[in-house]
């Protein structure tokens, strides 16, 4: 999905590039999908109010410290810390929420340490004793804070499975892929009448197993072929090998369509190119790729995209709420004047300093609207009940409305099908 570019330009081009480093490819016939996943909601929240005074409100804010990869990534994704403080001021100056100021803790996660993640958990929560954190987290982490430390969230990609394990508030603008059930039904006539065909990556099996492959099971489509890469290999060459194995297991069972789940497309559509071989390409993840076709560091044959369709929100960088957080942030940092634009005209590998400020506009928004419906009586209980009834709300930067209910604490906002334009060589949103 090119569900939004704040999580995933947070992470997504990192996780894309590292994920598909350390993988290699098998490849193995599907006669039937795993249908595990799980779903629920959290228990009714307590009373409580952890960090919150009569003035003000402790929040902690996780952002990607991307400095140990500047070395192999050219990644920038601009000053998270200085981009939350210039819209936090903004809050603030205007008299905070329901009178209280936010007081914002920072925890920097390194993007290459395993145990980074669980310690700026903890400091979050059990050291500072926040009331909520926001920001972007990968795969189980928001289970650190909603069930082991049992701390309000907002932010991360809020799956059913991950969903039902929370012991306390979680809202979200992202579902993490569980979106893609929906949106696969998009996909019907492509696969209509064709041999269909699935690949992933080892970190994206679960998106593949418990959302990918049910949901083309409900179309009554049974791939030929579901293919996992999940070697653990640094070497591109020993990467580039077997996925042409993989490419040519494909080719022999006779697939028209190849379903890409996430992170392997990217990869695949790469390795395709060397060949004479073109299916159908039907990508789960638009921001995945992308990744792909916004490389023009080399020569590329795209053909490889013709007829592609993928699954993304629709995003809208002039979008007035958005806007608004640009010229705040433009106004606190003078160097970033005329520097953030639309990301669909930056090339692949620059620097990107809209990604910090989608970021934090988009999750501040969303906590500040849920707490300013909390009314100031601010506890678990009325964070959570708020957000319950928020109903219709503007994500900045998207051109469809969210929704949240008991529900829908993702927010529900709708999959669009995107094509790809030769002629531009980039996916633009298909007419309704």
């Amino acid at each position: 999905m090119r569900s939004n570019r704040t999580r995933r330009r947070a992470t997504v081009l990192l996780a894309a590039a590292t994920a598909l480093a350390v993988a290699g490819c098998t490849a193995e016939k599907k006669d039937k999908a795993d249908t595990a996943g799980g779903t629920g909601a959290p228990p009714p929240a307590a009373a409580i109010a952890p960090g919150v005074t009569a003035d003000s409100i402790k929040i902690g804010i996780v952002y990607p410290d991307l400095s140990a990869v500047k070395h192999v990534m050219n990644i920038d994704h601009g000053d998270y810390e200085a981009t939350y403080n210039a819209l936090i001021k903004k809050i603030n100056d205007a008299g905070g929420i329901n009178g209280r100021k936010i007081v914002p803790v920072y925890g920097a996660v390194n993007v290459v340490s395993p145990a980074a993640a669980n310690e700026t958990c903890v400091k979050l929560t059990q050291d500072e004793k926040v009331f909520a954190v926001i920001g972007e987290l990968n795969t189980d982490e928001p289970l650190c804070y909603v069930e082991t430390n049992k701390t309000a969230l907002v932010g991360a990609s809020l799956t059913g499975k991950y969903y039902a394990k929370a012991q306390a508030p979680w809202f979200a603008y992202n579902r993490g892929g569980d979106e893609v059930a929906d949106g696969v039904a998009q996909f019907q006539s492509a696969m209509a009448g064709k041999k269909v065909a699935v690949i992933g990556t080892s970190g994206e099996q679960g998106l593949v197993n418990e959302t990918v492959l049910p949901a083309l099971k409900n179309l009554g489509v049974t791939p030929v072929e579901t293919a996992i890469m999940d070697a653990n290999s640094r070497d591109a060459a020993a990467i580039a090998q077997q996925m042409g194995v993989f490419i040519q297991k494909f080719q022999s069972s006779g697939v028209d369509v190849v379903v890409g789940a996430g992170g392997a497309t990217g990869q695949f559509g790469r390795e395709l190119e060397k060949t004479s071989y073109r299916p159908r390409v039907l990508a789960t993840s638009l921001d995945m790729v992308k990744t792909y076709v916004d490389d023009h560091s080399a020569k590329h044959d795209f053909s490889t995209m013709n007829n592609a369709l993928a699954l993304g929100y629709q995003e809208k960088w002039t979008e007035p709420a958005m806007q608004e957080c640009v010229a705040t942030v433009e106004a606190a940092i003078p160097d970033l004047k005329g520097k953030l634009v639309d990301p669909d005209t930056i090339p692949a590998g620059t620097v990107a300093p809209h990604v910090s400020v989608m970021n934090a506009c988009r999750n501040l928004a969303l906590f500040k609207a849920i707490a300013d419906k909390a009314g100031k009586d601010l506890t678990y209980q009325s964070f959570q009940n708020a957000g319950f009834s928020l109903g219709s709300f503007q994500v900045p930067g998207y051109a469809d409305k969210a929704n949240y209910s008991q529900q829908t604490p993702h927010g529900a906002l709708p999959a669009r099908v995107f094509t790809f334009d030769p002629a531009i060589t980039k996916f633009v949103v298909a007419a309704p």
